[in-house]
C-alpha cells in the first residue's frame, strides 16, 4: 500500500510539472508553423499566406510596430504602451475546396497574457468567447465586401458561410481593456489566444459534402493604444498591426482548437522594429512557454 501511495504521489507531481499535455503542445506549436493546405487566391507576398508569424508580439508599445507602418502621429511609433487588445479569426478557403452545404461554427474565444512580474498567465475575461463581428473580405484581406453570412444555432454559437465566390471571412470580438483585466501592458511576456471551431451543415436536409471541405482558420490578435481608438487613428496606414496570427489550420466536422502563442522558435518574426533592433523581446522560448 505504501508504495502505491508514493507511485501515485509521482505520479501527480509530474503531472503538476508538465503543464499542458504533449498532445495539447504539439499542437500549439504546431498551429505557429506552416499552413496545413495553400489559400484559395491568396496573395504571394504576405508571410500570414505561407505561415504563422508574430509581428508585435508580447510587446504592445508603438516603438514594437514593423518599420514598414508609418502613421502621421508619431506618438503611434514611441514606446508609450498600448491598454487595448482584440482577438480575431480569418477564415480561408484552400484550393481545393468544393463543399458548399457547409458552415463553420467558431466559439470559445480566449485570451491569456503571461505576466513578467509573477510568471503566472491571467486569463483576458472574454465572456462567453462569442465573436461579435465578422465581414466578407478581398482575398488580400484588404477589401471588405460586407458583412458576412452569420447564423445563430441550437446550441447559441455562430456559425458562417462563405459565399458563392468563396471570399474569406474576418471576424472578431472588439476590444478589451488590459488594465481593467488587471494586467499591466508593459508586464506581458507571452500571449496566448485560441479559439474553437466546427464545420457544419448548411442545410440539413441537403447533401452532406462535408468530406470535400477544404476550409482553414488562422486565430491571432491586434493592440491598440486606447480603448477608443479607431482605424481612421492611424492615416495614413489604413490597419493596425497585430501581436500576430497562427498558421491557417483545416477545420474538422469534430469541434477544434486552434492557437496563437507568441513563442520563438517554432514562431516566425515577420517584422523588424525599433523595439526589436534594441533588444527588446516578443516573444519567449517554446520551452519556457511549455513550462
Amino acid at each position: 500500500m505504501e508504495n502505491l501511495f508514493i507511485y501515485l504521489i509521482t505520479i501527480v507531481l509530474l503531472l503538476m510539472a508538465g503543464g499542458a499535455s504533449s498532445g495539447v503542445m504539439d499542437d500549439i506549436k504546431a498551429d505557429m508553423q506552416l499552413n496545413e493546405a495553400p489559400l484559395l487566391n491568396s496573395p504571394v507576398g504576405p508571410g500570414w499566406a505561407k505561415q504563422a508569424n508574430i509581428v508585435m508580439g508580447s510587446a504592445p508599445r508603438g516603438d514594437a510596430t514593423p518599420g514598414y507602418w508609418t502613421p502621421a502621429n508619431p506618438d503611434l511609433k514611441s514606446s508609450r504602451s498600448w491598454n487595448a487588445i482584440a482577438p480575431w479569426f480569418t477564415i480561408f478557403p484552400g484550393v481545393d475546396n468544393a463543399a458548399t452545404n457547409v458552415r463553420i461554427k467558431v466559439f470559445g474565444i480566449k485570451i491569456s497574457v503571461l505576466q513578467k512580474s509573477t510568471n503566472v498567465w491571467k486569463r483576458i475575461d472574454t465572456g462567453l468567447g462569442v465573436p461579435t463581428w465578422a465581414g466578407i473580405y478581398s482575398s488580400n484581406l484588404i477589401t471588405s465586401y460586407g458583412s458576412a453570412n452569420k447564423r445563430v444555432e441550437s446550441d447559441g454559437l455562430l456559425s458562417y458561410k462563405l459565399d458563392d465566390a468563396f471570399h474569406p471571412i474576418h471576424g472578431g470580438m472588439a476590444k478589451f481593456d488590459l488594465e481593467k483585466n488587471g494586467v499591466d501592458p508593459s508586464d506581458i511576456a507571452a500571449v496566448f489566444v485560441d479559439l474553437k471551431t466546427q464545420l457544419i451543415l448548411d442545410n440539413p436536409l441537403g447533401i452532406d459534402d462535408r468530406a470535400r471541405a477544404q476550409i482553414l482558420v488562422s486565430v491571432g490578435a491586434d493592440y491598440y493604444p486606447t480603448m477608443t481608438t479607431k482605424i481612421a487613428d492611424f492615416s495614413p496606414m489604413k490597419y493596425v498591426p497585430s501581436s500576430g496570427a497562427s498558421r491557417f489550420s483545416l477545420i474538422k466536422t469534430v469541434p477544434k482548437s486552434h492557437y496563437f502563442s507568441t513563442i520563438d522558435p517554432p514562431g516566425t518574426y515577420d517584422t523588424i522594429s525599433e523595439y526589436t533592433k534594441a533588444g527588446g523581446l516578443v516573444a519567449i522560448p517554446v520551452d519556457q512557454f511549455e513550462a
